[in-house]
């Protein structure tokens, strides 16, 4: 039962990483499709043309990272890369000057950030050698 819950929340931790990856890749492309620094993303450090670039290569890294775990191959860069994004997520929305339009909006925040943080302790378990049965 407890190999299950384990793997069920990988795979939570991989879609939830991929969609993440893919949407800012999305985003990224229409940045630099778009008028060059017209991207805005208040919780994230960078600006202008920096942020887009940011944006898309943090996207690609995503997707590379997922790919790699799924595959076996460099599994470990996956839990880096979730605590990445955890602290990021955790950084930008709740320790920085970031304010949000409405409750709604604070409520997404931190819905989001606590799903980061539960891919970050399931990516966890692929650090393990018992890991190698696929479990």
């Amino acid at each position: 039962m407890r190999n299950a819950l384990l793997w069920l929340l990988r795979i939570g931790a991989y879609l939830f990483h991929l969609l993440l990856g893919l949407f800012l890749i999305a985003l990224g492309i229409a940045g630099w499709s778009s008028t060059p620094g017209s991207l805005k993303l208040g919780m994230l450090p960078w600006q202008g043309s920096s942020l887009t670039w940011a944006v898309l290569i943090l996207g690609v890294l995503a997707v590379v990272c997922v790919l790699l775990a799924i595959l076996d191959k460099l599994r470990w860069l996956f839990p880096l890369w979730t605590l990445f994004v955890f602290v990021m997520m955790l950084r930008g929305f709740f320790l920085t000057g970031y304010s949000f339009a409405d409750k709604g909006q604070f409520k997404s925040a931190v819905w989001l950030t606590c799903v980061a943080l539960i891919a970050f302790l399931a990516s966890l378990s692929l650090l393990s050698r018992r890991n190698r049965t696929g479990y």
